[in-house]
């Protein structure tokens, strides 16, 4: 029945929303939003975690490049040494060396971190920019004029025209 009525009185417009996005990207969106959990969870506590600048943190980033450290550059300073002779172990030289690269290697790892704390503020504010994204956009979809209207419109343009003339004219007796 609402068919036949729309087909003589026509139809009220529409305004439809329509996503912004794919349903993927909303899922993503949604795991964000809702308190992180997930895979992504785990990446995002690991940019929190370098944010925090917490010594368990630090020390989970520090502990790789100690070891290495420890495993490769102590010993090749020391096999250098070694080369030299008896005793150039135990000479100031050998002392300021492993200095200079204990030294070297805490300024690299400072400089590390600072870097890695500003990628991760980065990437938590691209997230959030990603949040305050408008998610629909909305269409606005005309209203159908009915059979009823449209005559009316017809007699209305054709009294225009002249009259009953006009009139007569549209419904083809003249």
């Amino acid at each position: 029945m609402s068919s036949l009525y729309s087909s003589l009185f026509g139809s009220p417009g529409k305004i439809k929303a329509l996503p912004t996005t794919t349903p993927q990207q909303q899922s993503l969106l949604s795991q964000l939003l809702s308190g992180l959990g997930g895979p992504l969870g785990s990446g995002l506590q690991n940019l929190q975690q370098m944010l925090s600048g917490s010594p368990e943190a630090l020390e989970a980033y520090r502990a790789p490049a100690m070891r290495e450290f420890k495993e490769q550059i102590v010993p090749g300073i020391a096999e250098r040494f070694s080369g030299m002779g008896a005793g150039a172990q135990q000479s100031s030289a050998f002392g300021q060396t492993m200095g200079q690269a204990g030294a070297g290697l805490a300024e690299n790892l400072a400089l590390q971190k600072a870097q890695l704390q500003q990628n991760a503020m980065g990437q938590l504010q691209n997230l959030f920019g990603m949040s305050q994204q408008p998610q629909f956009q909305y269409q606005q979809i005309p209203g159908k004029t009915g059979f009823l209207p449209g005559l009316g419109q017809a007699f209305g343009q054709a009294a225009g025209m002249g009259g009953g003339m006009g009139i007569a004219k549209l419904l083809g007796l003249m």
